[in-house]
């Protein structure tokens, strides 16, 4: 079981930073979407087999047009238009409309604050969250549908994946060979305290290194990395690691809620895509508003 988890975790890592750092802006985009889809899938799957009710067909749909028009219009280009920023909070509302419309015009929905309550959830916390890596793919674009050629954005999405990952790694081995104190039995019986510290001490080396190796080397384009102050970096490695667990810790509470022990079965040792992924639902956005901060300061 562990080196099936070792080998199958080690091939999407692969498969991860090799889309990123080589495939066109486009590929990248629809190669995100198809993860996303699997991830909403899975989620709204577990809620079902709990016998949950999900309108997941509409909050699919709502997570493909979120991420679309997230890739349409970056950041730049939305804040130069007159009606920008008020675009997401549109799309947003109309999904929210659209699916109390559905749950009260269908005759067969048993309770309906359960059917919304769960499709809205299974949006916001799939597609909504993961579009943040579109955002920090897009960094510095000013036009439609952009990926930067100078791929300075690309780079910093595969920071956050880098740091986050070598934070899960950390963690296990780490907690694997020392941990003694859990940390929340209840949700996650098998995290330790030991192992937190392992891989929170994993991603600020992990981020360390990553934007030392930016400096140093020019082809790789750091961009706010490279100007910002080593230990500014070494916080920002902090978070990540730090949101990264609490991501995990969230998954694992869903499949507590379903009684279910993976998402899915479709990779060795690992379970399904969103248990790969779920330390990567709100880190990128994390890396967003870091940038943020960091391009005001």
């Amino acid at each position: 079981m562990l080196i099936k988890r070792i080998c199958a975790g080690l091939a999407v890592a692969a498969f991860w930073l090799l889309t990123l750092c080589y495939l066109p802006g486009m590929v990248i985009f629809v190669v995100l979407m198809a993860m996303s889809v699997l991830c909403q899938r899975e989620f709204y799957g577990m809620m079902k087999q709990r016998g949950f009710e999900v309108e997941d067909h509409l909050g699919v749909a709502a997570g493909l047009i979120w991420l679309a028009i997230t890739f349409i219009y970056p950041p730049n280009l939305l804040a130069q238009m007159k009606w920008g920023g008020e675009l997401g909070t549109l799309v947003i509302a109309l999904f929210v409309f659209l699916t109390l419309i559905r749950t009260m015009f269908n005759p067969k929905v048993k309770n309906p604050i359960e059917r919304v309550g769960i499709t809205l959830l299974g949006f916001f916390y799939l597609p909504f969250m993961l579009s943040y890596f579109i955002r920090v793919a897009q960094w510095d674009a000013v036009s439609i549908c952009e990926i930067p050629q100078c791929r300075t954005g690309i780079f910093l999405a595969a920071f956050v994946a880098i740091v986050v990952k070598i934070g899960d790694v950390g963690a296990f081995g780490i907690g694997t060979a020392f941990g003694k104190h859990k940390m929340c039995p209840k949700i996650s019986p098998k995290k330790s305290w030991e192992g937190l510290a392992g891989g929170l001490l994993s991603s600020v080396a992990a981020a360390l290194i990553t934007a030392m190796l930016a400096r140093k080397f020019d082809f790789i384009p750091g961009g706010p990395l490279e100007s910002v102050a080593l230990l500014t970096v070494a916080g920002l490695g902090l978070m990540l690691g730090i949101t990264g667990v609490l991501g995990d810790l969230f998954e694992s509470m869903f499949k507590r809620s379903a009684a279910i022990k993976d998402s899915a079965g479709l990779l060795p040792g690992m379970g399904g895509i969103l248990d790969m992924f779920d330390s990567l639902m709100f880190t990128p956005a994390v890396m967003y508003w870091f940038l943020i901060w960091a391009d005001k300061s």
